[in-house]
């Protein structure tokens, strides 16, 4: 398709640490590689781009904790970067982002189509999405509205009463992740996540006395925990409690190549999340060539077949047997390991790309259809909600 000169919007972004971080960061690099023009418009204070594109960062106040835009007035600094830059198209990252929510009513505003792709398990939030929707139109109608799985589509059509949702994953760097395992790796569980609650670290050192328990004399694995967030101090409190901190290694944030290494030398990747939207970290760990654990809630299943690449888990009790299992079976942890390695093309940029750029002209296409036809109206009302205020108002253009 034509270049395009497009911004990805959200309030989150790089030093801020995540997976939506991450993903916006590799995404514009693969759209500038190209041969498009991404921009990242945020809200996260930080330097200006250093990975070969422009980051906007507005400077506009900012709600304590959420760390999410505080008022309507960062929409005004948002529509003036767009007109100055006159993109051809904004997508917009998280739908509970209030920058990006507002992105889309800026884009209605000014004609340029829009797209919004979830991030998140919206599980817990149904019946205020669905209330702000049908009241205000919470999500401005973007021209496309996508998830990152099959699971959070499924959600989004349920919340949002549309038929017309789209999949559109994260992607991955194949060959980055594809590395030689030393012939007898650690017996090593490994975790890679942000410390938050949603993510569940305490989770995975909860496991460790119950696995250690079912495990017959004389097989003894470590655990390794990387990442770090809010939720730090109650892992390291609950490691202390259980008795468990000689079997587990906490090293904080970590590099990709640093990941890499740990998980080269690892035996397997286990996942206790259940509100997972899809799970870089799982298909980063089936690049490398481990098996995988993890609960069978969310959109992990778009990430790894249960029985095949490793297990899904419906119950906490599954999940321990069948760490357990992978850990005293090493013919089925071998042959797990090989399959792992397989059917990721989906996932790889090449084919990521190709499903944004359709995604961008069925964007263009629908903008085209509804220019002059819709009503233009402009979001009046504070950015987020806080103290249990409703947050968004719409009124008709005067």
């Amino acid at each position: 398709m034509p270049s395009l000169k497009i911004a990805l919007v959200s309030d989150w972004y790089l030093p801020r640490v995540g997976g939506l971080e991450l993903h916006m960061r590799d995404l514009a690099r693969e759209l500038t590689r190209r041969g498009h023009e991404a921009h990242v418009i945020t809200a996260t204070p930080g330097p200006p781009g250093q990975d070969g594109f422009p980051v906007h960062r507005l400077r506009v106040p900012l709600l304590p904790v959420l760390r999410t835009i505080a008022n309507r007035r960062a929409l005004d600094v948002l529509e003036e970067i767009v007109r100055r830059e006159r993109f051809d198209l904004l997508h917009c990252h998280a739908g509970l982002s209030p920058l990006a929510i507002g992105g889309v009513h800026v884009a209605r505003r000014l004609g340029i189509p829009s797209v919004v792709t979830e991030h998140s398990v919206l599980r817990g939030q149904r019946t205020l999405l669905r209330l702000l929707d049908s009241v205000s139109g919470w999500l401005g109608r973007p021209d496309v509205l996508s998830g990152v799985s099959r699971y959070v589509v499924q959600e989004q059509r349920r919340i949002y009463r549309r038929d017309d949702i789209v999949v559109l994953p994260n992607g991955i760097d194949l060959d980055a992740w594809r590395v030689q395992r030393p012939p007898t790796s650690e017996l090593r569980v490994t975790s890679v996540m942000r410390f938050t609650r949603r993510k569940r670290p305490t989770d995975f050192v909860r496991a460790i006395p119950e696995i250690m328990r079912r495990l017959p004399p004389g097989i003894c694995p470590r655990f390794t925990l990387v990442g770090d967030g809010p939720e730090r101090p109650r892992v390291e409190r609950e490691a202390h409690r259980l008795g468990v901190e000689d079997l587990l290694e906490l090293p904080g944030l970590l590099s990709r190549q640093e990941i890499k290494h740990i998980l080269a030398r690892s035996a397997l990747f286990v996942l206790p999340t259940i509100k997972e939207a899809l799970s870089i970290a799982t298909l980063e760990a089936r690049c490398v060539g481990l098996p995988v654990v993890a609960r069978n809630h969310g959109g992990v299943s778009d990430a790894l077949v249960h029985g095949r690449h490793g297990f899904l888990a419906d119950t906490w009790e599954e999940f321990i047997d069948y760490i357990v299992r992978l850990l005293c079976d090493a013919e089925l942890r071998h042959r797990m390991a090989e399959e792992a390695k397989l059917d990721l093309d989906r996932f790889a940029w090449d084919e990521v790309i190709w499903r944004h750029e359709r995604v961008y002209q069925m964007a263009q296409e629908r903008c085209a259809r509804s220019a002059g036809l819709a009503p233009l109206r402009r979001w009046t009302g504070p950015a987020v909600i806080q103290l249990g205020k409703p947050v968004p108002r719409m009124a008709a253009e005067g």
